[in-house]
């Protein structure tokens, strides 16, 4: 994205800056959204255990019979008698505005206007009246519960990837008055499309499955690998891979500005009994997962629940987004699980991915180097792997996990890069040895946006044993109908190398038979790197670059360009406004 701009001619800028200029305007009019937020919609069960945590968190309850609405207040639960019991009141104006909303989506509010956040709303089919205002609402009547809470993913993208929206429409929109006009022959190629709505400045290969009609975007391998020196090993798990014609079948595909080196691609096929799920961590260990336990508190740094958030798979994202209390450049979420008192060892269950933030940031920290970036990427194929991963963990780059002891928190391990396009399923043996009693608290940390977090669980069952095969590539078939399944099948000094988008290589692999009352989960094993490829235009800003050495400055510097922007947003309603005015 940073590139396309550049090579755009000037005469072709101005000759239609009128054009762009009505096109944008409302881009910028839609980014601002003046006074606009978003909210979800969460459904949970008429469980005591969940309307007491409502409760507990100082929701608004909301009951409605037909077509009717009042505010219930004074609750209290009769577990005896499954019953709840409070006092109705007619709902405030500020209340009235979303009593219909639409659970599926995110659901836009006024801010000044109305006020939906921490409503929960009751369905009920019946209910007793009492002396006065009080009501008996039976439990057993209560046809669904709807909790509402600020959709901080919508909220974020809206204000933040807005901004990154309309810079990627002015780039699509110059390029296609290019393709009309003829443009410049220094133009450079048109980039191909990552998977829709991913404005990605820059990412690794992409993986993706062949289910017999097409292919199926899956993720991205070995994230973060950008130089020869930190070369690593990826496992990605394959959901849904079938086969085709008796065969497994992937591609592998460069569909950005980067040079590709992929070491190995072999499919690890683990077999394991029907009733359990299998997860590789980042070393390739396979842990066996047969009861996952959800915590029963996750709360951000100023004490927030995001329990909701995380609890199930539903692409309702913690997003990092609040300030860590001691270093604000960072955030976190704690996290308590309760625990068999004698267990020893747990398993961490993720599923997540980085933010297109972190993408996009990392991107304007690369362009303070300038004309130097080709040197200075060069040199860093000669640093050693553990230096370069040391500034990274210093950055709050990969996601950090800390453990509660008698001695305070202590680090205990990381999660990879996996790229912001595709969520992915993670696992990390904990070991609790130094955790006293029935409850276990994690910390999970990053720098401020930097990842994105749907679902986190606990395991304390023993791992149950499974048969892992290895299969090597039967064909690898490239762009020129080449075979390199050789240059895929080892780890070895010999590499698949896509130098250029649009370069792809189609992979098949055998299939082995599955036993009696036994399942295969499969395992993309793969190793490589990747170098950005960057042409900027600028002087390299030495003096800024120099501070990026110092713990958490790549942080503190993405802070500082979202918020520099977030003024300019400011200043814009602002002109806007005084323009009203005049």
């Amino acid at each position: 994205m940073e590139n396309f701009s550049a090579n755009i001619p000037l005469n072709v800028i101005r000759k239609y800056s009128r054009f762009i200029s009505l096109i944008l305007i409302p881009l910028f009019l839609n980014l601002i959204i003046i006074g606009c937020s978003y909210y979800k919609v969460t459904q949970v069960s008429n469980d005591p255990v969940e309307i007491r945590q409502a409760q507990e968190q100082l929701k608004y309850f909301i009951i409605h019979q037909g077509d009717n609405s009042w505010h219930l207040k004074n609750i209290r639960l009769k577990e005896d008698s499954k019953e709840m019991v409070g006092e109705i009141e007619p709902l405030p104006p500020e209340h009235q505005s979303y009593l219909k909303t639409d659970p599926e989506r995110a659901n836009r509010y006024r801010v000044r206007k109305e006020f939906p956040l921490h409503e929960v709303h009751v369905y009920v089919s019946e209910y007793v009246k009492g002396e006065n205002s009080k009501v008996t609402v039976p439990l057993s009547s209560i046809k669904k519960i709807e909790v509402y809470d600020k959709d901080k993913g919508a909220t974020t993208l809206s204000y933040v990837f807005g901004t990154i929206g309309v810079i990627v429409g002015a780039v699509f929109i110059i390029g296609l008055i290019i393709g009309l006009t003829g443009g410049s022959s220094s133009s450079p190629p048109p980039r191909r499309s990552p998977p829709p709505n991913t404005p990605s400045t820059s990412s690794c290969p992409f993986i993706y499955t062949y289910d017999g009609k097409g292919y199926n975007f899956i993720g991205e391998m070995y994230g973060g690998a950008i130089y020869s020196s930190l070369e690593r090993d990826d496992y990605m798990l394959l959901p849904g891979l079938d086969t085709h014609n008796g065969k497994y079948q992937l591609k592998i595909a460069n569909e950005l500005l980067e040079r590709q080196y992929t070491n190995l691609s072999e499919l690890m096929v683990v077999e394991h009994p029907e009733n359990t799920q299998v997860l590789a961590d980042k070393n390739g260990q396979i842990f066996t997962i047969n009861s996952a336990l959800i915590p029963t508190k996750a709360e951000s740094s100023n004490h927030t629940s995001y329990f909701n958030a995380i609890s199930k798979k539903d692409s309702s994202f913690y997003l990092f987004d609040e300030e860590n209390d001691i270093n604000k450049n960072l955030s976190n979420l704690t996290l308590t699980f309760k625990k068999p008192k004698t267990e020893k060892n747990g398993k961490l269950i993720l599923n997540g991915k980085n933010s297109l933030w972190l993408d996009f940031i990392f991107g304007k920290f690369n362009e303070q180097f300038g004309t130097y970036y080709p040197k200075f990427a060069e040199k860093q194929k000669n640093v050693p792997a553990n230096k370069n991963l040391r500034w990274s963990l210093n950055q709050g780059i990969p996601l950090s996990v800390y453990i509660e002891t008698k001695k305070g928190w202590e680090f205990v391990d990381y999660f990879n890069v996996v790229g912001p396009l595709a969520s992915r399923d993670m696992v990390m043996d904990i070991d609790l040895s130094n955790v006293e009693g029935e409850e276990v608290k994690l910390k999970l940390e990053c720098g401020f946006m930097f990842w994105e977090v749907d679902y986190i669980a606990m395991d304390y069952s023993e791992n149950t044993l499974v048969d892992v095969s290895y299969l090597s590539p039967e064909t690898a078939i490239d762009e020129n109908g080449n075979d390199v399944s050789d240059l895929l099948t080892y780890s070895d000094e010999k590499y698949l190398v896509q130098p250029e988008v649009g370069n792809k290589v189609v992979v098949t692999y055998p299939t082995i038979p599955v036993e009696k009352n036994k399942k295969q989960t499969l395992f993309l094993h793969s190793k490589g790197y990747y170098e950005y490829i960057r042409d900027y235009k600028n002087k390299p800003n030495l003096i800024h670059l120099y501070s990026f050495k110092r713990k958490g400055a790549f942080p503190s510097f993405s802070k500082q360009y979202l918020y520099n922007f977030v003024d300019r947003e400011v200043f814009f309603i602002q002109t806007l406004n005084q323009g009203d005015e005049n």
